[in-house]
């Protein structure tokens, strides 16, 4: 519960109608999008980068932990507040401050949706190349802070390599600037980049200048399905082997395929192994060239009913498979546990198929969907969360899914960061050196560590 004295700091600051400690209303921003829930003291709504620095100087002051939030759509528990902690809650820093068309640039605050910077962003034919699954409702500062990649990464890379600066409010509530928002000419170490994907535990990103992309005249849609999972890992292989990029390259198992034909009745083949979208984008001499050596990658390994989108309206509907999957999946069972790891790409369908096993094994439902390209996927495992046994089991299928993506090659996170889901796995991903530098980082930052408290990093390290 909020002591008198420290509400009414607080309330100065931010203003009685930025304040939430009802004990239900604190119960909306005790979640994210993970099974974890967390126990905030306090919500508070700034609507500048000062307001924010005096909270986090009064923090600081209590030893109060402090949890910067946007949209709250982290599915490793990356937004759980910890206990009698302060949330700040950023939807009232949504403002685009400028687009400029001439340097492809947008400067925002952090607030703001990724849905609502592209359709900015569309009036002048250019786009934020990022776009996670969750881009309707989840904020440039979460994709920052996640390093959010989305369906374009193959091509497009992460929210990294389109941010050019940042202000950053510091664990102390000093104001700092980087990269092309700083005034410095030129500076030696640029730490924009040491923001990028710290999930919020080394400072809090209030503002960002962003790199955006031309809209490319030209767009390719094409799918094609497949009896097994290996003729389409093949087809993914010998697609990029032939030196196609493309923007979007997604994968969809049997267990998704039947799900999303029985929601939206697609017409696909529920007996299909593999449903591989592909998009292509660029001038049309490009993308014509392109075109030719994906249908051709189709044909030689075997995929059948591929179709071409003519036009727009076929586009979306080529399109539809994809975006249903996670309304088909949602009505199996009552929750998921959204898994997200990356292989080397010729580990893709033995990955796919080792997770099927594993689904077996344990009798519950894992529908599979990867962005090929990038080899990063997306298992999730769904089940009952009021029987504790399949709770059980779906624990000990998540072990097993990452105990074989490291003997695969791969690794922990993509896209979805570590949170409070994946930091027990840090001490198998990690030796004991890099887990003790990356404790310093943390510690040189925020010696308290307050901020966004016990994320990321073991708890014994």
């Amino acid at each position: 519960m909020l002591d008198k004295k420290l509400k009414t700091i607080l309330t100065k600051i931010v203003g009685l109608e930025n304040i939430i400690t009802n004990k239900l209303a604190l119960e909306t921003y005790s979640y994210d999008a993970s099974p974890y829930q967390g126990e905030p003291m306090v919500v508070l709504f700034p609507s500048t980068t000062e307001m924010v620095a005096e909270i986090v100087k009064v923090a600081d002051k209590y030893d109060i932990p402090i949890m910067p939030r946007g949209a709250g759509t982290s599915v490793s528990g990356g937004a759980v507040p910890p206990k009698r902690s302060i949330v700040l809650s950023f939807t009232r820093m949504n403002r685009i401050l400028d687009i400029n068309s001439i340097d492809r640039t947008a400067l925002v605050e952090v607030g703001l949706t990724n849905k609502q910077l592209q359709l900015a962003t569309k009036k002048y034919d250019l786009m934020f190349a990022p776009d996670p699954a969750s881009q309707n409702i989840s904020t440039i500062g979460g994709n920052i802070a996640e390093n959010a990649g989305g369906i374009k990464g193959v091509k497009y890379g992460s929210t990294r390599d389109h941010v050019l600066g940042l202000e950053v409010v510091l664990p102390t509530g000093e104001i700092i600037k980087t990269g092309n928002l700083s005034s410095e000419i030129l500076p030696e170490v640029d730490l924009t980049y040491v923001f990028c994907g710290s999930e919020g535990t080394f400072g809090i990103v209030t503002k960002a200048c962003l790199s955006l992309s031309r809209l490319n005249p030209s767009v390719e849609t094409m799918t094609s399905t497949f009896n097994s999972i290996e003729d389409a890992g093949n087809c993914v292989a010998q697609i990029i082997a032939s030196g196609v990029i493309p923007t979007t390259m997604e994968i969809m198992d049997n267990t998704v395929i039947r799900a999303v034909e029985e929601h939206a009745k697609l017409g696909l083949p529920k007996k299909a192994a593999a449903f591989l979208l592909v998009e292509v984008d660029g001038f049309p001499t490009e993308t014509n060239f392109q075109v030719t050596s994906i249908m051709r990658a189709f044909k030689a390994n075997l995929g059948y009913d591929y179709k071409l989108a003519k036009d727009e309206k076929e586009r979306e509907e080529l399109w539809t498979a994809r975006r249903s999957v996670n309304g088909a999946l949602g009505k199996l069972k009552p929750a998921n546990i959204s898994h997200d790891i990356v292989v080397p790409r010729d580990r893709i369908a033995t990955m796919l198929k080792k997770i099927a096993q594993i689904g077996d094994e344990y009798q519950i439902i894992i529908g599979q969907v990867a962005h090929a390209g990038d080899g990063n996927l997306h298992p999730s495992l769904y089940y009952d969360h009021r029987i504790p046994e399949e709770v059980l089991k779906v624990e000990k299928a998540c072990d097993k899914i990452i105990k074989e993506t490291f003997y695969q090659g791969g690794s922990l996170s993509g896209e979805h960061g570590i949170g409070l889901e994946k930091k027990k796995y840090m001490v198998d991903a990690y030796s004991k050196t890099s887990l003790k530098y990356m404790k310093k980082i943390k510690d040189a930052f925020d010696p308290k560590g307050l901020l966004n408290a016990d994320k990321v990093l073991p708890d014994d390290i």
